[in-house]
């Protein structure tokens, strides 16, 4: 999502969670016409490498190599995206000039630290509720998607998957294309997460007595939950600084990855007998989602390097002289640059 502009971050990122579920249904075909455990590992593990080779040529976050203050790695990589994208090089390297030479200079003092101080409270309350969304919506969507696979005598389990998958697609396109609607980012999830709430507690009253509204009413369920899941992937790296947004994913994740581990746990333990009390108790998490969301800001056309606090941080902490050489292909002259 860094390696483009905020114009094309929803697409970008909501193209790779589309790309997760079309290899979904490619490893349940595989899955099935295998019939074998350990070839479905050598199969998933030689897709599993094949990102090694991906990874090499994939560039360095601009955002990133800007905010270490990398300024010549920055150079080069904008140029070869450019070179990519057909720019020419007075297309954009005076806008990057002027950028450079735009960096402040100025010494530490109480005002600063007053305000990254007030800047680190901010950012601790948002690592704080970005972890309580992952770990609900995560803790939603493997409920819901547990309680599909668990309805064997509805339907058969490789289409089980396979329909899933087609409508987890869809939850993620439908919020790619509501996030960029006057709705934005914040109330995407609202919405999402206010939907999700209500099929959760459908559910148990028709669970019983109709198997195949509660197979519809589930999937419309995943649709919403992966929108929620499709939102929160995007929104929450815009909450952040450069600095903090590797960080703040990685809280995103973890506590995801609980909410994961959590939800077929507590099915297991609790049985038929109190099932049902779960889908009360996980309707009301996903109506908490909402109450969280009153507390974000909305990011929709916002740029990763937008943020007030990561300026105020790096004018706070640097308090040295870098001198950085640009060259500049239209020019003879090398370009030089004083940045603090």
């Amino acid at each position: 999502m860094e390696l483009t502009s905020s114009t094309y971050t929803t697409l970008a990122g909501n193209l790779a969670l589309v790309s997760f579920t079309v290899a979904e249904i490619f490893t349940t075909v595989f899955a099935y016409l295998a019939r074998d455990w350990l070839k479905l590992k050598w199969f998933n593990s030689g897709f599993c490498a094949l990102t090694l080779f991906y990874l090499y040529f994939v560039p360095e976050s601009p955002y990133w190599l800007f905010n270490q203050k990398k300024f010549s790695q920055l150079e080069t990589c904008l140029r070869k995206i450019a070179t990519t994208n057909g720019r020419a090089d007075i297309e954009w390297f005076p806008s990057f000039e002027e950028l450079i030479k735009s960096l402040p200079v100025t010494q530490e003092n109480a005002k600063h630290v007053t305000k990254k101080t007030r800047t680190n409270r901010r950012i601790l309350v948002r690592l704080s509720t970005s972890g309580c969304i992952g770990f609900i919506t995560m803790l939603l969507y493997i409920k819901i998607s547990y309680g599909l696979a668990a309805m064997d005598s509805t339907l058969n389990p490789y289409w089980n998957i396979i329909l899933g998958a087609v409508v987890e697609a869809i939850g993620y396109v439908s919020a790619s294309i509501l996030m960029i609607t006057r709705l934005g980012r914040k109330f995407s999830l609202l919405f999402y997460a206010l939907l999700t709430s209500l099929c959760v507690i459908v559910i148990p009253f028709v669970k019983q007595t109709h198997p195949l509204v509660t197979v519809i009413v589930s999937q419309i369920g995943k649709l919403t939950i992966s929108g929620a899941v499709s939102v929160s992937w995007i929104y929450v790296p815009e909450l952040f600084p450069t600095s903090m947004r590797g960080f703040a994913n990685a809280v995103l994740v973890v506590f995801g990855r609980f909410g994961a581990i959590l939800a077929p746990i507590i099915d297991a333990a609790l049985g038929d007998r109190y099932i049902q009390i779960t889908f009360y108790v996980y309707g009301a998490l996903a109506l908490a989602i909402v109450g969280l969301l009153f507390i974000l800001p909305e990011t929709r056309n916002r740029s990763f390097d937008s943020h007030h606090e990561d300026h105020d941080n790096s004018i706070a902490s640097n308090t040295y002289t870098n001198e950085i050489i640009i060259e500049n292909s239209t020019d003879d002259a090398p370009t030089h640059y004083k940045a603090i």
